[in-house]
Formats: structure tokens, C-alpha cells, sequence
């Protein structure tokens, strides 16, 4: 049976090289379009730039993802002497690492990537190397996402503990984490501390629990106007915690409106909970569940359309309602709006946007933005024509009482 297997098994392979061969030229000259390649040359392009318009020709950089090829495309060398995070894994070599990164100080640490080649057979480098990753935390602040690649910056005067202090982070993972080790995130859409329309001030408040006998390790991040506020979170076994003007005590951002990520052990999800309410008229709050990539539409798939339902008909004069989409993908992302009756037809004027990584756009009163009235028999199409991305909507009532309503995917008419 193996021999059997091998001859059914190289003709193929060999025709698959073959056809790689034949379109190498055609792909170099444009003529031949391989969307993979399209969308790591993009990748490639975008990160680099990011990182040239960061540091300077000839400073050091550090790759924590695994993708040693940035040191190349970016044209910046490597301070240590290992290119991938597994090799400096033994702890004498997380030592030698963080030795050199505090000698020489890169401004940039490169983190995540979209093919997950930081999660080798299944372990992420942030545990398989604890201490330098402690390190990372203390020294470096997420500056931003491109295209699934995570850039930090080293934080200003930092002053981080000594070596072995952060040798004595490692530990040996327990099973659990070796198996569920991946990263997974939430997203809760719509966030912040903000005036409105009519004297009304917007606050939202958040309450984490972990519903599991064994601690919950977890980071929440805070992203408005393209820049990303990072607070690691353990929760022990059954603790609920409530922050109050999240936006504020937690992550101390001033005012404003962004999005809140959670980031998770894949299949260790915490039990989260906003609450959003207009506390300048002491109106009622709505309450919002976080979104995942289950809720998602992605572009040129069978769902990719996400379907708003349920919209209220208003009741009097002053209602209004927002609707907003958010970037889960790694790509900037694009999509259309448009309002259908109940028998599907389309009505009003659709307007196309887009909004990049890991961040929020916002359309405040739908209804006047597509020239309709919506009531409960209509729905909001959200259509992603590039990227992936999740949506919602908000009804604000003329008291300040204010709903949410998540899109759910729909598959295309």
C-alpha cells in the first residue's frame, strides 16, 4: 500500500512543481495573478515601509515572529544572533537575547504573523519563550497592525528589571495551554468616553469574568484613531472584575470612541459584558456582547454579507440610528450599505466605505446618510468587498435610551 500511495503521490508532485515552473515568468511579469502572492507582496510592502518610517537605514530591529525575511525586505539588522524565536528558546539563550536587545535598544519589535508561523507545532512564542516575552512587555507598547503583522515601539525611558528576574517567569506550560495555546480575540465594536447629540455624554462600562477553575490570562487592548493601548489582564479561577469608564480607568485614554479587543487562549474565552449608556439624562444602558470571527463577513466567500435585523420603527421624532463595521481581518477592508424591504429590494442611496486594521468606522444616522426610513420589516446589508469584518448597529432613542443589535452573516441574493 505505500508503494501504491507513492505512485499515485509523485506524478502529482511533480506536476504541481512543474505548473509552479511554467508560471514563475508569468507571475514576475504580471500576467499571471496568484492572489497569495498578491497578498504577501502587500504585506511585505506595507511592513516594511512602516518600519523604515520608524528607524532609521542601519538600525537594529527585532523579528518575534518568526518571519526573519522582514530583516531582508526592511533592510535593517538582527541585534542578536538567532533569527527565530524557537532556537533561542533554552533559557540561557532568552537571557543572551534580552541581554543584547537592552544593549543595543531597536525601536521596533516585530510580532504575529497572519500564517501563524509564531505558533510552531502549535505553541505561541509568547510562551515558549516566557522570559524574553516579559521583557518585550515591559520595554516595547503596540504601535499598530499592518496587515496581520503586530509593530512595537520601545517605550520612552523605560527601565525594564534585571535579567533574572524575568528568567524567573518561565515555568513549564501545564497540558491545557499546549493544547489550547493558540490566540483567539473578541472584539466589543464601540467603546468610549464621549459627548453627543442634544447634551448627551456617552460612557461605557465593562465587566470580565472567568468561568474556569484555573486562572485566565488575557490582554485587552484599547484601539482609537489607529493607535492601540495594551493592559495584560490575569483573572483568577471564578473572578469577576468592573471597570466603570473602562476607556478612562482602565486604559487612562482621555475622551473619545475606538474598539476593544480581548485576546484569549484559543477555547479559553472569558464571559465579557459593556455597558454603554448616555449618563448625562441617566438613560437606560444597552448592553453588548463581544463579536468574534463567527460573526464575521468576508469578501468573495458565500457570507459575505452581513444582515442587520431588527432595526425599531421609530416611535416620534429623534430617533436616530448608527451603524458601524469593524476590520477583524488582516487586510484593509471595504464594504456597502444598503437598506432592503422585506421582499429584498433595495431602496435609498448605498454608500460604500472602508476602514483598515483593527479599527472601527461609523456611520451616525443611518437613515439621513441613505436618504430612507427604516422600520422592523427592513433589513441593513452590510456586503464586504475586501477584507473581512464584523458590524452592527445602535438605536438612540430621543430619551437617550440606546439599543444594540449585532449583524449576523447571511449569504448573498
Amino acid at each position: 500500500m505505500p508503494l501504491i500511495g507513492i505512485l499515485f503521490w509523485i506524478p502529482d508532485l511533480i506536476n504541481a512543481r512543474i505548473d509552479d515552473f511554467v508560471r514563475y515568468t508569468t507571475r514576475v511579469q504580471k500576467l499571471h495573478r496568484d492572489d497569495q502572492a498578491e497578498v504577501v507582496h502587500w504585506r511585505i510592502n506595507d511592513v516594511t515601509n512602516e518600519i523604515r518610517a520608524l528607524t532609521p537605514r542601519g538600525e537594529p530591529i527585532f523579528d518575534f515572529s518568526n518571519q526573519p525575511a522582514f530583516y531582508f525586505f526592511a533592510n535593517r539588522p538582527n541585534p542578536t544572533r538567532f533569527y527565530q524565536v524557537p532556537i533561542l528558546s533554552p533559557r540561557e539563550f532568552q537571557a543572551e537575547t534580552i541581554a543584547a536587545l537592552e544593549r543595543t535598544k531597536p525601536k521596533v519589535v516585530i510580532r504575529r504573523s497572519p500564517e501563524q508561523f509564531d505558533q510552531f507545532d502549535g505553541v505561541t512564542n509568547e510562551l515558549r519563550a516566557q522570559a524574553l516575552w516579559a521583557y518585550i512587555r515591559d520595554a516595547y507598547q503596540f504601535h499598530r497592525s499592518v496587515r496581520g503583522v503586530e509593530l512595537w515601539t520601545r517605550r520612552a525611558n523605560v527601565r525594564p528589571r534585571g535579567i533574572a528576574e524575568y528568567l524567573r517567569t518561565i515555568r513549564v506550560p501545564s497540558k491545557k495551554e499546549l493544547v489550547s495555546s493558540g490566540i483567539q480575540r473578541l472584539v466589543f465594536p464601540a467603546i468610549g468616553t464621549v459627548p453627543g447629540a442634544g447634551g448627551s455624554f456617552w460612557q461605557s462600562d465593562l465587566t470580565i469574568h472567568n468561568p474556569y477553575r484555573e486562572p485566565l490570562q488575557l490582554t485587552l487592548r484599547y484601539v482609537s484613531n489607529g493607535a492601540g493601548i495594551d493592559r495584560p489582564l490575569t483573572l483568577a479561577p471564578r473572578q469577576t472584575l468592573r471597570w466603570p469608564d473602562v476607556v478612562n480607568t482602565l486604559f487612562a485614554a482621555g475622551g473619545g470612541i475606538g474598539t476593544l479587543w480581548i485576546e484569549h487562549r484559543e477555547g479559553r474565552a472569558p464571559v465579557a459584558v459593556v455597558k454603554t449608556a448616555d449618563v448625562a439624562h441617566g438613560a437606560r444602558a444597552s448592553i453588548e456582547a463581544p463579536l468574534s470571527l463567527r460573526d464575521a463577513a468576508a469578501a468573495e466567500t458565500e457570507s459575505a454579507e452581513l444582515a442587520i435585523v431588527g432595526i425599531p420603527g421609530a416611535a416620534g421624532p429623534g430617533r436616530r440610528v448608527n451603524v458601524g463595521a469593524i476590520n477583524i481581518g488582516i487586510i484593509p477592508a471595504t464594504f456597502r450599505i444598503a437598506a432592503r424591504t422585506r421582499t429584498g429590494q433595495t431602496v435609498g442611496r448605498p454608500l460604500e466605505s472602508g476602514v483598515p486594521e483593527d479599527q472601527v468606522w461609523i456611520i451616525n444616522d443611518l437613515e439621513h446618510a441613505l436618504g430612507v426610513k427604516i422600520d422592523e420589516t427592513m433589513t441593513v446589508r452590510v456586503t464586504v468587498i475586501a477584507g473581512t469584518a464584523v458590524a452592527f448597529a445602535t438605536v438612540v432613542e430621543p430619551s437617550g435610551d440606546s439599543q444594540f443589535i449585532a449583524a449576523i452573516p447571511a449569504q448573498q441574493q
